[in-house]
């Protein structure tokens, strides 16, 4: 009895938590490294939190990083754009005739189309009809986005890869008509619908319709009844549609993954608490961004040879892919 009594003493005491050390079967060659003064070593998963202020390609924003192991850290922010601008313009047109033709000998206006229009239109219903529309382009990027930052060199936590994706809104930027044309605008419209009527106005019969001359057609364009309303080649005459104004957004997927490549190092020679960091990668938008004008035309797809300004603005919004993301950051380490 007094056996099984030692021996259930024992056992218990061997089962008691202790603080005694760990003692491998095999010495190590090294010492064991001390990490309660880095930031980043083993189980030190949120136990660090950074803040940062951003400025890059994609906006100026805030942002949250801590660690996760050794070798990575999760990043957490918003970005916005500021509303940069960019005037655009559009010239009128009736039936195949520009508004606005100057004679190549005397250098002054001819007189068009446009001309008996205007008259006509103020008359029926006091629009003064203008040859042209003014259209102002706004930025509208912001983004949520999450990244993980990987620190590949053991010996080195400035270099680092960075992947992730960016989250917002698909529209990340818009083409609307100003003010002072928007009354033009519902002239053309207004004046559209006189071919409507089964009998035409006699002071237009001839003319033709009108709209604001943006390009030809690429290829045939078909209603949904799969009827031929525009063939390739022939001239595209924007309107305002149903709401008596041009807007034209710039879509892209919402979802947008990204990936990078960044440098991080201490700021202030004296002060580890304080950094900076360059990354620079693509944000991956979903191919060609698509802008439908309110004809349910897409300028980058069905569209060709557009007009003044809207030629390169277009090129430049259709070959853009993936965004590039440049971002430099000034981060405080808080805890």
């Amino acid at each position: 009895m007094k056996r099984w009594l030692v021996l259930s003493l024992t056992l218990t005491f061997l089962a008691l938590p202790g603080k005694s050390q760990y003692i491998p079967s095999q010495p190590f060659d090294k010492p064991v490294k001390d990490h309660s003064g880095e930031y980043w070593h083993w189980g030190n998963t949120f136990q660090h939190l950074d803040v940062a202020l951003s400025l890059g390609t994609s906006g100026i924003g805030i942002e949250l990083a801590a660690p996760v192991c050794e070798f990575a850290q999760v990043r957490l922010g918003y970005e916005l754009m500021p509303h940069f601008k960019k005037s655009l313009s559009a010239d009128l047109m009736i039936g195949n005739e520009k508004a606005i033709q100057y004679d190549e000998k005397t250098g002054y206006r001819k007189e068009t189309s446009y001309d008996e229009v205007r008259d006509f239109m103020y008359g029926e219903a006091g629009y003064d009809l203008r040859d042209h529309i003014d259209m102002t382009s706004r930025l509208n990027m912001q983004n949520f986005k999450f990244l993980v930052d990987i620190f590949p060199l053991a010996n080195n936590k400035k270099l680092h890869f960075t992947v992730g994706f960016y989250w917002g809104p698909s529209e990340y930027a818009k083409i609307e008509s100003d003010a002072a044309s928007n009354s033009s605008i519902a002239c053309v419209d207004a004046y559209n619908k006189y071919f409507t009527l089964p009998d035409v106005p006699v002071e237009i019969a001839g003319l033709g319709t009108g709209g604001f001359v943006m390009g030809k057609f690429k290829s045939d364009i078909k209603d949904a009844d799969g009827k031929i309303i525009a063939k390739a080649g022939d001239t595209y005459k924007m309107t305002g549609g149903s709401k008596g104004s041009i807007m034209i957004p710039v879509k892209v997927n919402s979802f947008k993954p990204y990936l990078g490549v960044g440098y991080e190092s201490n700021l202030l020679k004296k002060r580890n608490d304080i950094k900076f960091a360059i990354t620079g990668g693509l944000m991956f938008w979903g191919g060609t961004p698509s802008m439908y004008t309110p004809d349910g035309v897409n300028l980058v797809k069905d569209v060709d040879g557009l007009t003044g300004n809207m030629d390169s603005y277009v090129k430049w919004k259709s070959k853009l892919k993936a965004y590039p993301a440049i971002t430099f950051r000034i981060i405080k380490n808080i805890f």
